[in-house]
């Protein structure tokens, strides 16, 4: 499949995939030292929309922090979103020209040459390197990039990702979505936070409406009723 590949692959998410949900499991940790200096684990339910002109929102609803129903704000040390629509970035036909790309068996490698972040049409990449693993048919099933700290903070990303894939069929067309994310950031007085997620039971979001005892049901002015 190639780098053209991968990137139809990309519009392919971005333009099409529907509403859906998926069950996320995730920790946040703040470390210093190699010690855990502040730890959150949750459950949560993700809902992948389309927002006004197209643009895939996450919206995310947690049921569990730390084994037990939240009560208070929910305040992990790190949270990374975005893992649906913008994993895959790096491949997009109207990116490509930011990247060199090397490719060889099951695997491309990509980074950006000197000087391409400066470019216009470039400067919202964070000028990364890093590589995705295809399987035989060219998909993408694992990706790990590393962008500079300097210029991970001028377009709001973390300084590096690893992603794992999973072929999930949403309305009879097969996307490659993601299943699970590690996320790490270095902050001030030598601390790094990380964040890492799995996403489970992926299926399309519909909305759903219940009954109430003397409610009366108006119907939708779209449908035909009997």
């Amino acid at each position: 499949m190639g780098v053209r590949g991968v990137g139809l692959a990309v519009l392919s998410l971005q333009r099409d995939l529907p509403s859906f949900t998926c069950t996320e499991t995730g920790l946040s940790q703040a470390l210093k030292k190699g010690k855990v200096k502040e730890q959150v684990r949750f459950v949560a339910e993700v809902r992948v929309e389309r927002a006004a002109g197209g643009r895939l929102g996450e919206e995310l609803e947690v049921s569990e922090v730390n084994g037990k129903r939240p009560r208070d704000r929910f305040d992990p040390p790190f949270m990374v979103g975005g893992g649906f629509g913008e994993s895959l970035f790096f491949f997009l036909p109207t990116t490509q020209a930011c990247f060199h790309y090397s490719l060889s068996a099951g695997r491309i490698d990509f980074e950006s040459p000197p000087g391409t972040f400066d470019r216009p049409q470039c400067t919202n990449t964070g000028a990364p390197k890093g590589f995705a693993l295809l399987d035989d048919a060219g998909n993408a099933t694992h990706l790990e990039r590393q962008v500079p700290h300097e210029y991970a903070e001028q377009v709001h990303v973390v300084d590096f990702t690893a992603i794992d894939f999973v072929a999930t069929e949403l309305d009879g067309k097969v996307y490659p979505l993601t299943a699970k994310m590690v996320a790490d950031e270095p902050k001030e007085d030598g601390v790094t936070v990380h964040f890492e997620a799995t996403y489970t039971g992926c299926h399309l979001f519909k909305a759903t409406s219940r009954i109430l005892p003397g409610e009366t049901v108006v119907p939708d002015a779209g449908t035909p009723q009997p």
